[in-house]
């Protein structure tokens, strides 16, 4: 539901009696369509109908670092909304995540070593955009450009984690597919810089 605070919506769950409050991005950083883009993306990136279509986009139509600043806010969203409805903390579940799935193909200790770099690094970004704390946002500066060419299988490897998330939530009745739309179809752009964080604690309703 919306706020008094235009840039800011409520999201009330009724199965837990929580409620969180999620702030819109600043819209020079994450434009709200830009954030639908990434999301409808996700999703479309790990059907296999739509696989390579979005993969095609992913190579010549998006900025590296921009979207994997909205994949991470993404998967920080997705992390205050299931601590709403499980009890959770937001930061522990993103430092839990993880994948198990069919996009996990390890046969050496090298690519295990790679597998487990490239996941600290989703984590990183995701409580970055979490917590927007400046160090913590450097340090994923720096997972998303050492070495030079890393961008494009961080975000490979974001999408694979944010598909095993996304199925984790549907285990809990949580529908992951559509929320950063709602966050954008119910909050408007703030007129300055936006002074909140964007993501809160739950708390009882």
């Amino acid at each position: 539901m919306r706020t008094a605070d235009a840039d800011m919506v409520e999201l009330r769950d009724l199965v837990s009696g929580r409620a969180v409050r999620i702030g819109r991005p600043d819209v020079e950083d994450l434009p709200g369509g830009f954030l639908i883009e990434v999301e409808s993306l996700v999703f479309r990136w790990v059907n296999l109908d739509t696989h390579d279509e979005a993969e095609e986009e992913l190579g010549t139509r998006r900025e590296p670092l921009h979207t994997l600043r909205a994949l991470s806010w993404l998967c920080a969203l997705w992390a205050v909304v299931c601590e709403t409805r499980l009890g959770k903390p937001a930061d522990d579940i993103i430092r839990d995540l993880d994948y198990r799935g069919g996009w996990r193909r390890i046969r050496s200790a090298e690519e295990a070593r790679v597998w487990s770099g490239l996941t600290q690094r989703v984590r990183i970004g995701a409580l970055a955009a979490l917590t927007e704390d400046p160090r913590a946002a450097a340090d994923y500066r720096r997972a998303c450009t050492e070495p030079p060419d890393v961008a494009p299988m961080l975000i490979r490897h974001t999408l694979i984690h944010l598909d095993g998330f996304s199925q984790d939530m549907g285990r809990h009745d949580i529908e992951a597919r559509g929320l950063a739309a709602a966050v954008v179809e119910h909050t408007s752009p703030s007129a300055g810089r936006r002074r909140r964080l964007c993501f809160r604690p739950s708390h009882p309703l």
